[in-house]
């Protein structure tokens, strides 16, 4: 009789819809080739999922700006995890390590070891016309507070 109470009980739950939070996202950067930048976007986070879900970032930075947009997962309550993002990038006029007013494309990780701090680092190819031929490919890298 209690197994078939219990049994009964299961039954009358709601059933699991999916849930998902629209999140700000911040960050502040130091690195190649922008320099020091400031990034605003969006996280839609997938909370049934264990916090992971979709990235979406503008940045702006001394020397260029860019977007960016991917996965994002994190680890507990302290701040840590990773993300993987298709990134694109657009120089200034003293860029490091990159070319002068040129456009990239490419890939992003970006790992925050506690309380939003880590880095990046990733892989770019130049896709528009640039004077030289140097910097067709650049591995940007940098300090991050953030996402």
């Amino acid at each position: 009789m209690l197994l078939c109470l219990a049994l009964r009980a299961e039954a009358q739950d709601a059933p699991h819809e999916p849930v998902t939070g629209l999140f700000p996202a911040i960050g502040i950067h130091y690195g190649s080739p922008l320099r020091a930048s400031a990034a605003l976007g969006m996280l839609v986070d997938r909370v049934d999922k264990g916090n992971d879900g979709f990235i979406a970032m503008l940045e702006i930075g001394q020397q260029g700006f860019g977007a960016n947009a991917g996965y994002f997962h994190l680890f507990g309550s302290f701040g840590s995890g990773y993300s993987l993002r298709a990134a694109i990038l657009r120089t200034g006029d003293e860029p490091w390590t990159a070319a002068e007013h040129t456009t990239y494309v490419g890939v992003q990780v970006h790992g925050m070891l506690i309380f939003g701090v880590g880095g990046r680092v990733g892989f770019m190819r130049r896709i528009s016309h640039a004077d030289n031929t140097q910097h067709d490919t650049i591995v940007p890298v940098g300090l991050s507070i953030g996402y």
